[in-house]
């Protein structure tokens, strides 16, 4: 009996640790992908401005505006019920042709290129 509830509470703590990594994962990548919107919103005013930006800053806009449409695709996608087996298979389906369904890490178009995936 004793041997049962240690295998019992062993499982517990086991699935807690991956849940908890993952939960950090996605509050790590949901700062990521605020402070990366953050950017290109301060692009998008430039460019409504007026001002000059260049060709990195163009294309940070573009590839964030790529991962902001998937974004809003996967929450859609939450609404219909059995969507997480229909997320999974595309992204499975994805990863075949070389195209993901989740937002991926940009660099910050500076004069001083910062590498946002590693932000704290």
């Amino acid at each position: 009996m004793k041997e049962f509830i240690f295998k019992i509470k062993n499982t517990i703590v086991t699935k807690t640790v991956i849940i908890w990594d993952k939960t950090k994962f996605v509050g790590l990548a949901f700062q990521r992908e605020a402070h990366e919107t953050e950017v290109a919103s301060k692009i998008l005013m430039k460019i409504i401005k007026g001002k000059e930006v260049t060709h990195e800053e163009i294309q940070f806009l573009k590839d964030q505006s790529v991962d902001l449409g998937k974004a809003l695709t996967i929450i859609g996608l939450q609404a219909v019920p059995g969507s997480n087996i229909a997320i999974i298979a595309i992204e499975k389906f994805g990863q075949k042709h070389g195209f993901t369904l989740f937002p991926k890490a940009q660099i910050e178009p500076n004069n001083g290129i910062k590498d946002i995936s590693k932000l704290k």
